[in-house]
Order: C-alpha cells, then structure tokens, then sequence
C-alpha cells in the first residue's frame, strides 16, 4: 500500500441526446418591487337629482287628480327648482334632474287644465242641482172672489208759480203765461186811482181779442182770458190813471166749488166745478152789474142782473171754470 494519493478516474459526462428537453433555467430572483394598485372611489350621488325627480313625480300624481291639481303646483315648482340646481351644480345623474325639469312644467299646466274643468263641472252640477229642486209653492186658499184691484191714486199735478207785473199808468204789456202759451189764462189784478181803469187782452198781432176789466177809481179782482183755443194772448194793453200790478196764475190755483156748501167772495173773482149738474142757489148786494159765466162744454150765461139778486139757476156738470162779475158781495151755495 502505498501512501501517494490516488486520483480517481474522471468519469465521462452523460450526453444528452438531442432529443431530451433542455433542463429548466434557473428562476430569476424577484428584483422588481411590485407597483402599488390605486383604487378610484366612485362619486358620491347627489340628493338633488332624486328629490327633482321625485317632485316632479308627485306634480304629475296631484295635477291629474281633480281637486288635488289646485296644490300641484308646490311640487312641480321644487321639481324645476331642485332640478336647475342641479343641473348647475353638474351632479351625477343628470337625467334624474332633466326628469324634474321637463315634468315640472307640464305637470304645472295639468294642473291649470284639470283645476278649470273641476270648476266648470262644479258649476254646472250646482246648476242642475238647483234646477232639479221642486219650487217651494206657497199654496193659497182660492178666494171665493177675486179682489178688486186698488185703483191708481190720481197724480197730483203742482201748479206753476205765479208771474207778477206792476207799473203805472198806461202799458202795453207783454205776458207770458205760467202754464204755457195755449194754456188757460188766470189774472189777479188791482189799480190805485180815480178815473178810467181798462184792461184789453191783446193776440200775437196786438190785435184787442177782449175787454177784461173797465172799472172807474180802485179796482181788485181776478178774471179769466185765453179761453178759445189757439187764441194765444200775448200781451195787456192797460189804460190806467195810477199804479196797477198783475199777477199771472196757473188755472191749478183756482178756488174748487163744493156740493152742499156756500162758496163766498167779493167782487170778480174764478172759481172751478167738477161735479155733477145740479141746482144753485145764488145771492149778490151791490149797485152794478152782477154776470155768473159757466165755461164747460159749452158756454152758459147763468146770472145776468144789475145790483142786488136773489135767486135759484141751474148749474151746468163740471168741469167747467166760472166767471163770476160782481162789484159787491156774493155768494154761490150748490145743492
């Protein structure tokens, strides 16, 4: 034995045959450091959109419902509100604030539509309810005979005021008449003097139509003129010595002559009867000439007489207007 040390025998490396698979190659240590992943939250949804569209909604529900339409426009004015905003704010979901926008609006209108047709249809069922009542009928016992009608109380007519002239001495006067010029004409006249007192009632031509007074001295008394029809008197022509006065009076303002009771004056004087025709007792103290006329349907010389009289006529139905020419006392009692 020896102590060199032997050295093995190197032995052949194995071949690899060409059609062996090649032997994996060694894994790579991981150097690179593996990048961090970033997680992108999503954004938030927004409260408007929904609550627009919600709105808008509920607009629609209360605009179709009659009765409920009259408060509809609450909802779809929030609905166009909230959506606007959010339109603005450029939220998430944009189409949850168009929904609010565009239904806002219409539901508003809706709601106009349906509001006026419940009114009319309200209306309308009013008036047929109304028009469907029985009419409450108070039911009268039928009277035996039917009730005269209250006769129409007679229309009380004012006469016209008065007109008033005065002067002195001779006058040709122009008139006119209370009532009119185709009215009856009613003169109050007095004259203050001693000799010739004359009073001629001239027409539209100052043609002398008639003699109304022709006294001497002093004279107070009332006459009638103007009563031809179309006579149209329009002016005095007086002839007087002093200072006289006229006073122009309505036929209204005339004294009534009652039945059964004296009528009374002095001097001439116009009186009015209405009544029936009857008997008139007739009494006159003086020293001139006493004359009762009766102006109705036709003209009546009742009394023709000179100074005192005593005596009974008969008396023409009214109406008639009466003249009566006196230069003392009088008196007329109609029976």
């Amino acid at each position: 034995m020896s102590d060199t040390p032997t050295t093995p025998d190197p032995q052949p490396e194995p071949q690899q045959s060409a059609s062996a698979p090649p032997p994996p190659a060694p894994e790579q240590a991981e150097t690179a450091v593996a990048a961090p992943t970033i997680a992108v939250a999503p954004k938030p949804r927004s409260a408007l959109t929904m609550w627009a569209m919600i709105a808008g909604i509920v607009a629609m529900v209360t605009a179709i419902i009659p009765g409920l339409s009259f408060i509809a426009w609450m909802p779809a004015l929030a609905a166009i509100v909230l959506g606007v905003i959010a339109l603005v704010k450029k939220t998430p979901r944009r189409g949850q604030a168009l929904s609010g926008v565009v239904l806002g609006p219409i539901a508003w209108l809706v709601a106009i539509i349906v509001s006026i047709g419940f009114i009319a249809g309200l209306g309308t069922r009013v008036d047929e309810v109304v028009a469907d009542e029985p009419a409450v009928v108070d039911e009268q016992p039928e009277p035996s005979e039917a009730a005269p009608e209250p006769e129409p109380e007679p229309e009380v007519v004012e006469p016209a005021p008065d007109v008033v002239y005065s002067g002195t001495g001779d006058t040709i006067l122009q008139i006119e008449l209370p009532a009119g010029p185709d009215s009856i004409g009613i003169a109050t006249m007095t004259h203050n003097g001693r000799s010739n007192f004359a009073v001629w009632s001239l027409n539209a031509n100052l043609e002398q139509s008639g003699l109304l007074v022709n006294e001497i001295g002093n004279y107070s008394g009332t006459v009638p003129f103007n009563l031809e029809f179309g006579e149209q008197i329009t002016a005095f022509e007086i002839s007087a010595d002093g200072a006289w006065t006229v006073t122009l009076r309505d036929v209204l303002s005339v004294r009534e002559l009652p039945q059964g009771a004296a009528t009374t004056g002095t001097g001439d004087d116009v009186l009015v009867y209405r009544a029936d025709a009857t008997v008139a007792d007739i009494a006159h103290t003086g020293s001139s000439n006493f004359a009762i006329w009766s102006y109705g349907d036709r003209s009546d010389l009742l009394v023709n007489e000179i100074g005192n009289y005593t005596g009974q006529v008969r008396w023409q139905a009214g109406p008639a207007l009466i003249q009566v020419s006196a230069d003392g006392a009088w008196s007329i009692t109609l029976q």
